[in-house]
């Protein structure tokens, strides 16, 4: 149990501290002991996402510090590893995520979706600069059980109101949950529209888990 661990704990620690090439080593090493993915990618990598967002933030909105984007790599690495060995099983949620259309910012996006897939999700990641027609019919698509925005500049507010005018529209409002983030949303308007609200991805893996009746 002790050698268990120490491995975890290690492959935490790459995450922590955004050892990225360290992060893929640890992984094949634990594998190759016999540790199962599943446990990995819970203990380690999800764990490790969320031990680095409360060190360099606490309980306040993320934002672009070098640590947090090697840390998000490192973990990344890891799941590229860990993502074949993993037993198939249904997953806890089905998410489609993207930046609407005229953000070409995409960093924080990507951080939520590495998060979401590390706690289990399947993600449905779109990019950014994404119509507001495709959020919808994605969501359609795939039955998504919640819908993600990352929004990083004022116009996304308006594309929000679209998106959500267009789910009505389709009868698909009361059915799907829906989730927001960046750097310009805030808790107030996400309240005022009925939303999860996400300072951070460790904070969306919470909010997603509990919409869909997790732990």
């Amino acid at each position: 149990m002790n050698e268990i661990h120490e491995i975890i704990t290690r492959l935490k620690n790459t995450i922590i501290e955004g050892e990225v090439d360290l992060a893929k080593e640890i992984t094949q090493e634990a594998l190759k002991v016999g540790l199962q993915a599943e446990l990995l990618r819970e203990k380690a990598v999800s764990e490790g996402i969320k031990e680095l967002e409360e060190k360099l933030y606490g309980d306040h909105k993320v934002w672009g510090h070098p640590m947090l984007f090697m840390g998000m790599e490192a973990a990344r690495r890891s799941l590229e590893v860990l993502q074949p060995q993993l037993k198939p099983r249904e997953p806890l949620g089905k998410v489609v995520l993207g930046t609407p259309q005229s953000d070409v910012h995409d960093v924080g996006g990507k951080m939520v979706a590495i998060a979401l897939t590390a706690a289990g999700f399947e993600v449905i990641y779109l990019g950014r600069d994404v119509p507001v027609s495709l959020f919808v019919h994605k969501a359609r698509e795939t039955a998504a059980d919640i819908l993600a925005i990352s929004c990083y500049q004022t116009n996304g507010f308006d594309r929000i109101i679209k998106i959500l005018d267009l789910l009505t529209a389709a009868r698909m409002r009361d059915r799907i949950k829906v989730m927001v983030g960046g750097t310009v949303i805030t808790e107030k308007f996400a309240d005022e529209f009925g939303l999860l609200y996400a300072k951070k991805a460790s904070d969306a893996v919470e909010l997603a888990k509990k919409s869909i009746g997790g732990n």
